[in-house]
């Protein structure tokens, strides 16, 4: 073990995917932008398409692509709309268009190319999606183009801590979209959060991200099944004896209350682990958490190891639970050290750790 390892939980992949198809009664679109949340695209297509998953949603062409070559005949949704410089590749590689504005759409129409599209709406988000009052013309000059109108969507702003705010967005979203057909399309409002209280069957395909991953986040405590897919682990690189009154790492941020021996672990900001897990972050040694000891640094972590009885290439838990499972360090610790959301921990999760599937 060079820098430390990503090991990617192939069961409880599938046993999520199998779970969440269970609470949502609708297809699923799996969700794999930002290298599938930090777990790697290729390993989580191929994985899901091995479940049955036909549909995944990215952010860019790029990703776009990755899907494309590790599941050749799934169904690959882009988010937003790309530029028209774009548009040949994308007809090659029959990815879905997001669509919301008049003129992208216009350029669409103009190359006379049978696009599959799905016209999304804001209805609270106002981030991208086309304002209501204009849904009825653009879906009515979509059907009537050569375009293939596919489905029709919206995205919510607050369902990870407000379902009764939610709840009136899908109303309006049900208002919208009233007055035309949408029979034979599809119609996707669902992250992971309304996945588990939204059970209207006007909807029939949700867009699933964290909560596939194994990480769930809702301020209204629902229940889940959820297994988490990632753990990190590295190993203990060098060990040191300092003084009390001495400083460790950078900046002198941290002053030794008592003489102590000092592990580091080849891991840091560099390889995904943020800046701000001290002073609160921890480790996970020999079944013991291990406090951090002065700055992350780029490529290296320093944490107090005095009481427990360690030796070089011993193995340290950065995300997951201690050999016998009474411990445990989740997304969502990390998340609170940083003052940050769990999104953010997961999708900077660097290349330079190695991939491996377990389970």
């Amino acid at each position: 073990m060079d820098r430390g390892f990503i090991y990617l939980n192939k069961k409880n992949l599938i046993s999520n995917l199998d779970y969440l198809g269970q609470v949502s009664q609708k297809k699923i679109c799996l969700v794999v932008k930002a290298n599938a949340y930090g777990h790697g695209i290729e390993w989580t297509v191929r994985v899901a398409d091995s479940f049955g998953v036909d549909w995944f949603a990215v952010a860019s062409v790029d990703e776009a692509l990755i899907v494309r070559k590790a599941s050749p005949l799934s169904n690959i949704l882009l988010l937003s709309e790309p530029s028209v410089s774009q548009l040949d590749i994308i007809q090659k590689n029959k990815i879905d268009l997001t669509v919301y504005n008049t003129t992208f759409i216009d350029e669409l129409i103009k190359s006379e190319y049978p696009f599959n599209v799905h016209l999304k709406v804001d209805t609270g988000m106002h981030r991208v999606g086309c304002e209501p009052d204009k849904f009825e013309t653009l879906f009515s000059q979509i059907v009537e183009s050569s375009l293939n109108l596919r489905g029709v969507c919206t995205h919510f702003p607050v369902s990870d801590t407000n379902s009764e705010s939610t709840n009136n967005s899908i109303a309006l979203f049900k208002e919208i979209i009233s007055n035309v057909d949408v029979s034979n399309l599809l119609v996707h409002v669902d992250n992971s959060a309304s996945t588990f209280f939204n059970s209207d069957t006007a909807f029939n395909m949700s867009r699933i991200g964290l909560a596939a991953y194994g990480t769930f986040v809702s301020s209204e405590n629902l229940n889940h099944e959820l297994n988490p897919i990632m753990e990190i682990k590295t190993r203990i690189s060098n060990l040191q004896k300092r003084k009390a009154g001495e400083t460790v790492s950078y900046g002198k941020a941290q002053k030794l209350e008592r003489d102590s021996i000092i592990a580091t672990a080849p891991i840091g900001y560099g390889d995904g682990y943020p800046w701000n897990s001290f002073p609160d972050g921890r480790v996970i040694v020999k079944n013991t958490f291990c406090k951090l000891v002065g700055r992350v640094t780029m490529d290296q972590i320093l944490f107090d190891v005095t009481d427990l009885n360690v030796e070089i290439d011993d193995e340290v838990v950065i995300l997951g639970k201690s050999d016998d499972s009474s411990l445990e360090i989740t997304v969502s610790d990390i998340a609170s050290w940083n003052k940050t959301i769990e999104w953010e921990i997961l999708t900077n999760m660097s290349k330079r750790l190695e991939r491996v599937e377990v389970g």
